[in-house]
C-alpha cells in the first residue's frame, strides 16, 4: 500500500527500521529515484544488494546519514569545502565524496576507497535513519548498466529478491539521481551531474 513520504505511517517506519537491523535488503523510496538499500556495516546484506543490482564490487555504493558529523566518523580527510556545500546543499539531491577509512566495508569503497554522503530531503528518509538508529545504503533500484526503470517494472525485476518492497505515493515515475561531487580531487569537481547540476557548479566555480 502506497503512503504519504512526508508523513509515513508509524508502523511503516519500524517495519522498514528492522529490516535494516536484521540485514535484509529493501527497495524504497528517496527524494531523488527508487534505491536499493541495507545496512551498510552488514558484509552479507551489502553482497546480496550487489547481487541483486548486478553491480560490479569494484564500484562503491553511497550512504544517506542523519547529519554531516557522521562524515567524521567514515572519513579521517575533510575539507573544509565538505562544510561549506553541506550549509549549501544538504538537504538535498547532493553526494559527497570523501576519502574513506578503514571502519568501511571495501563494498562501500569500492576500488577507489571513496565513501559518498547525502542528507535527504525527505521526512520518511529522516525518520527511517533516526529509528535505525544509523545511515542505510541507497543505490539506485534499476539493474546496474541498464536505465532507470518505473517501478512497477522495478517490483517485477526485484520479485523473490529483495525482502521489502516500499512504495511512495509520490514516486509514481523514475526522477534524476542526486548530483555527486568528489571532494578527494583538487580541484574537486562534479563526477555525477543529476539534481541541482547547475547550482552546484556555479558554487564550485565561486569558490
Amino acid at each position: 500500500m502506497p503512503f504519504d513520504l512526508e508523513s509515513p505511517p508509524p508502523d511503516i517506519i519500524e517495519k522498514a527500521a528492522q529490516a535494516i537491523r536484521q540485514g535484509k535488503v529493501v527497495l524504497y523510496p528517496t527524494d531523488t529515484l527508487y534505491g536499493l538499500g541495507c545496512d551498510p556495516f552488514n558484509e552479507e546484506a551489502l553482497r546480496r544488494l550487489f547481487a541483486i543490482k548486478g553491480r560490479s564490487e569494484k564500484k562503491g555504493v553511497l550512504l544517506l546519514v542523519q547529519d554531516y558529523s557522521y562524515a567524521e566518523v567514515v572519513s579521517d580527510h575533510i575539507p573544509e569545502l565538505f562544510y561549506e556545500l553541506v550549509k549549501a546543499f544538504w538537504p538535498g539531491p547532493v553526494t559527497l565524496l570523501l576519502e574513506g577509512n578503514s571502519s568501511c566495508s571495501r563494498l562501500l569503497l569500492g576500488e577507489e576507497g571513496k565513501v559518498g554522503l547525502r542528507h535527504p530531503d525527505l521526512a520518511f528518509l529522516q525518520l527511517w535513519m533516526a529509528a535505525i538508529p544509523g545511515p542505510i545504503v541507497s543505490t539506485s533500484a534499476n539493474v546496474s548498466g541498464e536505465p532507470l526503470a518505473a517501478l512497477e517494472d522495478l517490483k517485477q525485476l526485484s520479485d523473490h529478491q529483495v525482502d521489502l518492497i516500499l512504495e511512495g505515493t509520490e514516486m509514481e515515475q523514475p526522477s534524476q539521481p542526486s548530483t555527486v561531487v568528489d571532494l578527494t580531487m583538487d580541484p574537486p569537481r562534479i563526477v555525477r551531474a543529476g539534481r541541482w547540476a547547475g547550482r552546484v557548479g556555479e558554487f564550485l566555480t565561486g569558490q
